[in-house]
C-alpha cells in the first residue's frame, strides 16, 4: 500500500520588514539603556569612594582622640585603622594621593579607581577623591572634617558639575 501524504511545509513566520522593525526597536531601547547602566555604574564606584572618604573621616578622629596629635600620614591613619589600596594597606609617609580600593578597582584596570588626597590645614582636614578615568572626572567626592568643632561635610559631583571645595560646611565660627 503507497502512501501519498505529503509533508505540509508551513509558510508562516516573519517577513523581512517585521524582523528589520524588531531590530530597529532593540536599538533604540539599547541606545538608551546602555548609557543610563554606564551612569549607575559610575554611580556606585562613587558611592565606594564616599564610603571611604566616610571611614577616613572617622580614623582621622579617632586618632587624634587616641593619640593627641594630628596625623601626618596614610601610615599614622593605617595604625588606626587599616586603610587599603589595590597593593595592600596605605603606608605612604605623607597624605600624598593614593589609590582606594574598591570592587571593580585592580592594579591590571585603573581606570574603575579612585584617587584621594588628603590636606590639613587650620584643623580642618580635606579629602578629595576623584576618578581616575577622565571621561568622568565630574563624579569626583570632597570631605571635610573640623577637629575643633566635630564638623564634618561629604559633596559629591554628578553628571553635569564636579563638587566644589566651596560647598563644603566645616568652618571655624
Amino acid at each position: 500500500m503507497k502512501n501519498n501524504s505529503r509533508l505540509s511545509i508551513s509558510k508562516e513566520g516573519f517577513t523581512l520588514s517585521e524582523l528589520l522593525i524588531s531590530a530597529a526597536i532593540i536599538g533604540i531601547l539599547g541606545s538608551l539603556s546602555i548609557p543610563q547602566y554606564f551612569h549607575q555604574l559610575q554611580k556606585t564606584r562613587q558611592n565606594e569612594a564616599t564610603a571611604a572618604l566616610s571611614h577616613i573621616q572617622t580614623t582621622i578622629a579617632a586618632f587624634v582622640e587616641e593619640v593627641g596629635l594630628l596625623p601626618q600620614s596614610w601610615k599614622d591613619l593605617n595604625a588606626i585603622s587599616p586603610l587599603m589600596t589595590p597593593t595592600g594597606a596605605a603606608n605612604k609617609p605623607n597624605f600624598s594621593a593614593i589609590t582606594l580600593a574598591s570592587s571593580s578597582c585592580t592594579a591590571n584596570n585603573p581606570l574603575n579607581c579612585y584617587q584621594v588626597e588628603a590636606k590639613e590645614e587650620e584643623y580642618i582636614f580635606t579629602l578629595h577623591a576623584k576618578p581616575l578615568n577622565t571621561d568622568v572626572a565630574t563624579y569626583n567626592v570632597l570631605a571635610c572634617l573640623d577637629l575643633k568643632t566635630g564638623a564634618s561635610d561629604i559633596r559629591k559631583g554628578n553628571n553635569k558639575s564636579k563638587a566644589k571645595k566651596q560647598q563644603l560646611k566645616c568652618q571655624h565660627n
